[in-house]
């Protein structure tokens, strides 16, 4: 005999019950997991946005000191000589394999002993210009 108490409606409701309750859990599990993922991607990107920044910081800096050597060991001459090949910050990466030919392959420049590079000077060139992709 069927118990009073159970039959196919409260069957069927006791199951809707339970569908609908298990749905919530899940739901709440995936926000939760987004949650997570969100804050790990979150706190990586700013790892990366530093690192970048640090590199970037970097990069500028040797920039910067390629720039003053060309100043003051090519510029001071170039300006009276060969005013059209005097270097600045915004032309120096596109003059890069010309300054690594006359530097560094066929050693024409810079002239003088007055204008002569130190080894620091070199190394910083050589520096600048690997990391321009000429070698």
């Amino acid at each position: 005999m069927i118990c009073p108490m159970l039959n196919f409606t409260s069957v069927i409701n006791y199951r809707s019950k339970m569908n609908i309750k298990s749905i919530k859990i899940l739901a709440l599990g995936v926000l939760t997991a987004i949650f997570i993922l969100l804050n790990i991607f979150k706190s990586h990107s700013a790892e990366f946005k530093v690192n970048d920044s640090i590199a970037l910081n970097a990069n500028e800096t040797l920039k910067q000191e390629t720039f003053e050597i060309l100043e003051a060991k090519c510029n001071s001459c170039h300006r009276k000589k060969n005013p059209f090949m005097v270097f600045s910050i915004r032309n120096m990466e596109r003059r890069a394999p010309k300054i690594h030919e006359q530097v560094f392959i066929t050693k024409r420049m810079p002239k003088g002993d007055q204008m002569r590079l130190t080894n620091n000077e070199y190394s910083i060139l050589k520096k600048w210009l690997t990391q321009q992709n000429i070698n």
